[in-house]
């Protein structure tokens, strides 16, 4: 293994090296007429050390000035070993190479313009050896130009290519990585044979199985058909199944009830990954009134903070490092953790619990919201004609799904037009025909997100709760 070898500016074992490389240049080891190509490429990572200005802080300036002139004298026998490469010796130097000078191999040979001597046929039987790494050519763009038909015919032929269009196009990188380049004469069918390739073949990364699921066709990147994405989604259960049975991993217990003799509205515990939940009926028989059951959602279910941020986004420092930096994730995927799930998979058991607890008292969710937008806003805070249409009693599952997102995105555009109107006029919402993009809804505050601190605030609000909805009752 080479000692020499420029990583960065900021490489912490930059002092070490230039140790290293001042004793090559005392010693003039660079004036004999080298002929091993790891001798040529040691030379141009001394090179890349005084281009970047990196020395020892020992040296003068004049000694700095004397070895650049060295090092400007021995480069010029790098680039007369690179003009002699040519297609009788090209395998034969490659296969010589270190493994930490492939990279720098393939950086001189661009700047030499060695590939304009090599045939496709030559250059074929190079990216045959078994030290050849496509991921390196494709960091060149005159490589990938030169020899793109070749360069095409061996992704087609090799499913592992699949995982450097993943990693280009659909995968979200915690740290930089260099760009990759592929040839015009990759078309999208082709892309689409090399990742179906990869779906079927015999041993494929499920992180990478679990990328082409979350893949939104763009013609600009990847476009994948349908039966392409279910083909990855059967492969994808298929591995799981394989590589987590049942009995194995770690147990994860979350639970909802509610009790008929419980007095408190609500016991909660967490014990190691198990969260449980406990609500009171009672509590429910007693407080019915509509404001009070929405209420439930803010001081029971806890589905906001108190500065009535929703608590269902996932949160970096609830994540673990191995969590945050060791899975693939997809660009287009939500980024979560275990945390994050417990949490989600809490608030839908809630959700499912207080709907059937509020039905067995003859009340109904969807009419609960129906209120608060027809009555409750007009009422409280003069903002009317607010109109949302929930599911009927008689809906059935699918269509209970069908019809409320459909209400959702209704509201939030009467609200954009509350805003700016100061009403809602269904007229004139009839004719607006823009998306709606949660981002630009806008807000009554002009400044959103500034939020009430300290203990006046504290006890300012808690008052303000208890003259308008009675002590909170929470055990």
């Amino acid at each position: 293994m080479r000692e020499i070898k420029f990583y960065s500016r900021n490489d912490f074992a930059s002092g070490y090296v230039l140790q290293k490389i001042e004793d090559f240049l005392m010693e003039h080891k660079g004036e004999k007429e080298l002929e091993n190509i790891n001798d040529i490429i040691e030379i141009y990572n001394i090179k890349q050390y005084f281009d970047h200005k990196v020395y020892l802080l020992k040296w003068t300036f004049d000694e700095i000035k004397k070895y650049e002139s060295q090092v400007g004298e021995y480069f010029k026998q790098v680039a007369r070993f690179f003009n002699s490469i040519n297609e009788e010796n090209l395998v034969v130097f490659f296969n010589e190479l270190d493994v930490e000078y492939r990279e720098d191999f393939w950086t001189l040979f661009e700047k030499f313009k060695v590939y304009e001597k090599i045939t496709d046929v030559v250059f074929k039987q190079l990216m045959h050896e078994k030290n050849f790494w496509l991921y390196q050519v494709l960091k060149y763009k005159s490589l990938v130009q030169h020899f793109g038909g070749v360069i095409k015919e061996y992704m087609l032929n090799d499913h592992s290519a699949a995982e450097l269009l993943l990693d280009a196009f659909e995968m979200e990188h915690t740290v930089e990585k260099g760009k990759f380049i592929f040839p015009k004469e990759l078309t999208n069918p082709d892309k689409e044979t090399i990742i179906l390739n990869y779906i079927n073949s015999e041993s494929p990364n499920l992180n990478y199985l679990r990328l082409i699921v979350n893949i939104q066709s763009n013609k600009d990147k990847i476009m994948l058909s349908p039966r392409t994405l279910l083909n990855a989604k059967k492969r994808v259960e298929k591995e799981e199944k394989e590589l987590f049975p049942e009995e194995s991993g770690m147990l994860m217990e979350t639970s909802v009830g509610f009790s008929k003799s419980q007095e408190e509205a609500v016991i909660a515990s967490l014990d190691g990954m198990s969260i449980k939940a406990i609500y009171s009926t009672k509590w429910l028989e007693e407080n019915k009134d509509y404001e009070t059951l929405l209420n439930n959602f803010i001081y029971l279910f806890e589905f906001v903070d108190s500065q009535m941020r929703c608590n269902f986004v996932n949160k970096p420092n609830q994540m673990g490092v191995m969590e945050r930096i060791m899975y693939s994730r997809s660009r287009n995927a939500y980024l979560t953790g275990m945390a994050f799930n417990q949490m989600n998979m809490l608030s839908l058991l809630q959700t499912h619990g207080y709907y059937n607890e509020l039905l067995s008292l003859g009340i109904r969710l969807e009419s609960v919201i129906e209120w608060f937008f027809k009555e409750y806003l007009s009422n409280e805070f003069q903002a009317s004609n607010f109109d949302i249409n929930m599911p009927s009693a008689h809906s059935t599952l699918l269509e209970k799904c069908t019809n409320i997102m459909p209400a959702v995105e209704s509201v939030l555009k009467q609200f954009s037009l509350f805003v700016e109107e100061g009403i809602v006029d269904f007229e004139l919402l009839e004719i607006r025909s823009e998306h709606l993009i949660y981002s630009n809804i806008p807000s009554l505050v002009n400044k959103k997100y500034v939020y009430g601190v300290g203990e006046e605030f504290n006890q300012a609000t808690a008052a303000r709760l208890k003259s308008r909805h009675g002590e909170p009752r929470i055990g």
